[in-house]
């Protein structure tokens, strides 16, 4: 398959017809027809059906588009990594939004104490892009759920520690008394994300594996503490995966919702090179010992009955 074809697919999607994309990515619009018809032998369904003057791309183009750009993004971190000379005294770290707050503090110990030159640098994508900074050189070690048939080639990967999401209101909510799933059907949600490439939905998922109508979600945003802020001064529910971020929101405002099924548990996992960088054994240490205090462990403990397990 031409990567260049996946390229012109990008294009159409975004720009609507092949003549914008033809303009936006400076080739002529036989050559995005072409691409397009080389790339519709690879597909039993359609790429694109028409509406009005636009095409609207299928789930089949979407996920075509979306799995290209993260090929693209590897290809492209390889060139970087090449580039760019690693620097010894930073630790680049990729992390989920609830990752950064559970394991700051390890992290942050385990490479900065006892060195006051030593800086620890984390950020935050989706998982998928995370990981493929990984694989390129660009970060030193990732903590993330394990996306599905996600191609880890070149990296070691060990279970950290496991999650049980659970449902939150605002204290003063009409629903914060509720004790099942079915009462909450007709909720509005607020959510994290979406992850681009990360694993399954809890909040979905808990309710699919019940034949349950899919969740409303009305918005999405870019933290938790934002998320909490936001579910404090709405009728808004959300979903944490450790007690540790409520420190983010007025004491109090925000409770947990005691419901009889609890959503799917997931495992944080955390990833490094096959050939990491010799510095990094007291940070693994760190954060294996963090994963095994108290607090965390706290973190999977549920009272609610009928668990369900997603480990990516």
């Amino acid at each position: 398959m031409n990567l260049r074809y996946l390229q012109y697919l990008r294009l159409v999607i975004e720009h609507g017809s092949f003549a914008a994309a033809a303009r936006a990515g400076g080739v002529s619009q036989p050559a995005i027809s072409h691409g397009m018809r080389q790339l519709q032998r690879q597909f039993d369904t359609p790429l694109f059906v028409a509406s009005g003057r636009r095409l609207l791309p299928t789930e089949a183009a979407l996920q075509a588009a979306l799995k290209s750009t993260d090929l693209a993004e590897r290809i492209e971190a390889l060139g970087m990594a090449s580039a760019t000379p690693a620097h010894r005294d930073t630790l680049r770290v990729g992390v989920t939004p609830s990752a950064a707050l559970v394991c700051g503090p390890a992290l942050h110990f385990g490479w900065c104490h006892g060195h006051p030159r030593r800086r620890l640098d984390m950020s935050s994508a989706d998982e998928g892009r995370m990981l493929a900074k990984l694989q390129g050189g660009e970060l030193d070690l990732v903590i993330s759920p394990l996306p599905r048939g996600y191609p880890a080639a070149g990296l070691a990967c060990q279970p950290l520690y496991q999650l049980t999401p659970l449902a939150y209101a605002c204290r003063a909510h009409p629903l914060a008394k509720a004790r099942s799933l079915e009462e909450l059907q007709g909720a509005s949600w607020a959510i994290v994300g979406p992850s681009v490439s990360g694993p399954v939905d809890v909040l979905h998922e808990a309710f699919a594996v019940r034949r349950m109508r899919a969740p409303r979600v009305v918005a999405s945003c870019p933290d938790y503490a934002s998320l909490l802020h936001l579910m404090a001064d709405s009728d808004l529910l959300g979903v944490l995966p450790h007690p540790a971020l409520l420190e983010s929101a007025a004491k109090g405002q925000v409770v947990p919702l005691r419901l009889r099924e609890a959503l799917p548990r997931y495992e944080m996992h955390l990833f490094t090179p096959t050939r990491s960088r010799r510095l990094l054994g007291p940070v693994i240490a760190s954060l294996r010992q963090r994963a095994h205090t108290p607090p965390m462990r706290d973190a999977v403990q549920t009272e609610y009955a009928h668990p369900v397990t997603v480990t990516g």
